[in-house]
């Protein structure tokens, strides 16, 4: 006596599928990472000290690619006030924002292509 177990996979379904996960999970990655840095941008902007307000207006973040973001203040005094000086102690706003979400972004990624997945594949 014998037992055969036939299984067969609609290959143009898959295909397309496939096809789908491959073209959007550049968007669904570099969406999952500005997540992240908008939390961060929020935080920097609490941690961030203000005499003017110039210093605070100029923090953002932008995205680079979808895999990519840049964190960044403008201000052209922005690196003494965060890395401090001789006469003045680092702030370090934007590293500590960092250091905050910085264990954030591979869950958040990971969460995002698991999300894609689900929609493709069913």
């Amino acid at each position: 006596m014998s037992v055969a177990i036939s299984v067969s996979v609609d290959s143009a379904g898959f295909t397309a599928a496939l096809q789908g996960l491959i073209e959007d999970y550049p968007e669904a990655v570099g969406a999952a990472l500005m997540r992240v840095a908008e939390q961060m941008l929020q935080l920097s902007n609490v941690l961030v000290p203000v005499r003017t307000g110039f210093l605070k207006s100029t923090l953002g973040v932008r995205q680079n690619g979808n895999f990519s973001i840049i964190f960044y203040a403008n201000a052209p005094y922005a690196a003494y006030v965060e890395f401090g000086t001789r006469r003045m102690s680092a702030r370090l706003f934007m590293t500590r924002a960092l250091q905050q979400y910085q264990n954030a972004f591979a869950p958040e990624v990971a969460g995002a292509l698991q999300q894609l997945q689900h929609s493709y594949f069913k």
